[in-house]
């Protein structure tokens, strides 16, 4: 489906989820875009949309939309593959006392805290969109037996580094502030501290792990 919420620019929905196989092509997509739409200005891709902003002297709706429903359908036909990119790789302590929520989720799932952060440390994941705040990710797929709702009513102030799950998704707060994700973990606040650095570490499709470190090795980051 392509809408155009404003004059010189283009929303596409895939009918696909919003997963890893979803951002796959919505990148396919945006590369057709930035090669072959005329006075493209921006595109910003994210779970299965793709935004496009384009220069209003060149931007002629009727030609836009055929040319993105015919790259559209192809995004959805070929094979899935994402950019080579460098994985960023963050350490994340579990210890209690920085994951609030990590006892909870692991009576719902049945499992011990160890085990719940076993799970949430042993995929590498996919940026499956950026935004919320500067420098956050949304990270896919968390583990379906750790998958948590978001609390019933946010935190007026989660800590810079905090490790989040909602759902499939999982994240870090790259600064602090309010939030509803339940809190398993913390990222050493350190590596979020410099805005522009933090901005531009995470890019759509671009794979993201998380290294476990005990509380000792945590504190030394935090100096």
């Amino acid at each position: 489906m392509i809408t155009f919420p404003g004059p010189a620019s283009a929303l596409v929905t895939l009918p696909v989820a919003p997963d890893r196989d979803g951002i796959a092509r919505v990148l396919s997509l945006e590369r057709f875009a930035q090669e072959n739409l005329p006075g493209v200005r921006a595109t910003i891709p994210a779970f299965n949309r793709l935004l496009v902003e384009g220069t209003p002297r060149r931007w002629d709706p009727a030609e836009v939309a055929s040319r993105l429903e015919g790259a559209a359908r192809d995004a959805l036909q070929a094979a899935t593959k994402t950019p080579k990119t460098a994985t960023v790789s963050l350490p994340v302590c579990y210890d209690l006392d920085l994951a609030p929520d990590l006892e909870q989720l692991a009576t719902r799932a049945q499992l011990t805290a160890r085990e719940v952060a076993r799970l949430h440390s042993a995929p590498t994941y996919l940026v499956l969109a950026t935004g919320f705040a500067p420098g956050f990710a949304y990270l896919g797929d968390v583990d379906a037996r750790i998958a948590m709702p978001r609390r019933p009513s946010p935190r007026a102030r989660v800590p810079q580094g905090a490790v989040g799950i909602a759902d499939r998704r999982t994240g870090v707060y790259p600064t602090a502030g309010p939030g509803g994700w339940q809190l398993v973990g913390r990222v050493p606040p350190a590596l979020f501290e410099d805005a522009a650095e933090r901005i531009a570490r995470f890019t759509p499709g671009g794979p993201v792990e998380f290294q476990p470190i005990g509380r000792k090795d945590y504190e030394a980051e935090c100096g």
